[in-house]
């Protein structure tokens, strides 16, 4: 429900469901076990403003490909755009709720706005 591993992907939150996104909740994992290394991330919804937050801590022992994270509104509205980091993103899919991003070393925050 909070983290798995396909292929070479590291899927955060694949199966937290949009009720606990409601606007001030929170979804945290703090180093969780993975092939990849500890992972760890939270996902703070912000959605009276329209924007869901994640901020993410990768793997270090073995980076993954992508770092695919869910984020589900909770009025099921599609994502519109992505920042990495600050910075335009454009690697998402609004129907499948996803974001995907390559590993960095440090800190990540992914913004999604609807």
């Amino acid at each position: 429900m909070l983290l798995t591993e396909r292929g070479d992907e590291l899927w955060l939150a694949p199966f937290v469901t949009c009720n606990w996104m409601k606007d001030g909740m929170a979804v945290a994992v703090s180093n969780a076990p993975s092939n990849f290394g500890l992972v760890s991330y939270r996902i703070t919804s912000h959605a009276a403003q329209g924007y869901l937050e994640a901020q993410v801590s990768p793997p270090s022992r073995q980076a993954p490909k992508y770092i695919v994270i869910r984020l589900r509104h909770p009025d099921g509205k599609p994502i519109k755009s992505v920042t990495v980091n600050g910075k335009p993103h454009t690697d998402y899919d609004p129907v499948g709720e996803t974001v995907r991003i390559e590993p960095a070393q440090g800190g990540i925050v992914v913004e999604a706005k609807f």
